[in-house]
């Protein structure tokens, strides 16, 4: 007598190997407005249309409007709490920018809950783009000029002026990734090398939705 027969069934959980979020590509309208612009994308892509120029008045600001004093005595703002300087440039030092909290404050204001993704690994940003969720990245267009400053505070600030904001918005099929760069409103492909060795020069400082 045959013995009865059995038959085994092997699930094989398919993970996505590339992805394309539909965010707009837009260009930032202050020349240090990329946080701003950046925000807007995010929005946008998440169904939400406000204006750059709208999340740019929302934004708190920290320290005064341009930095006083020099040397060990110079005092700005703290970008960790607030826009610092001047969104469309000019005065002394032409402005400078904000980094992720205050962001994730003026989202949630607006409706919407962003994940503060400071210090996390690449491999986790890119697991979110696979899922579909677009992310802020603060990147260094170069490696410096640097500057520090004493916040009205007291505390020690250290920043790259090479300083910029985009949108991580997919990744393609070579593993590179596509990105929505408000510098002059250009959809770009950078790989993720050149990406990671941009994040890491600001930090990697970024933000999900």
């Amino acid at each position: 007598m045959d013995a009865p027969s059995t038959t085994t069934t092997v699930r094989l959980v398919r993970a996505p190997v590339e992805s394309a979020i539909a965010a707009p590509v837009l260009r930032q309208q202050l020349r240090n407005g990329c946080e701003a612009a950046a925000l807007s994308i995010l929005l946008d892509a998440g169904g939400r249309t406000v204006s750059q120029l709208r999340i740019q008045r929302r934004l708190p600001t920290s320290g005064p409007l341009d930095p006083r004093g020099v040397g060990a005595a110079r005092v700005w703002g703290d970008p960790d709490l607030g826009f610092v300087g001047r969104p469309n440039g000019g005065g002394v030092a032409g402005g400078f920018g904000v980094y992720p909290r205050p962001i994730i404050r003026v989202a949630r204001a607006l409706g919407s809950r962003l994940d503060d993704l400071t210090g996390a690994t690449p491999q986790t940003v890119y697991a979110r783009l696979l899922a579909g969720r677009p992310v802020i990245a603060w990147v260094g267009l170069s490696a410096g000029p640097f500057g520090s400053w004493r916040s009205p505070a007291g505390r020690a600030i250290k920043v790259n002026f090479g300083e910029h904001t985009v949108v991580l918005r997919g990744i393609n099929r070579d593993g590179s990734l596509s990105v929505s760069n408000p510098l002059r409103g250009t959809a770009e492909t950078w790989t993720r090398a050149q990406f990671e060795n941009m994040w890491q020069l600001l930090g990697r400082r970024a933000v999900g939705a």
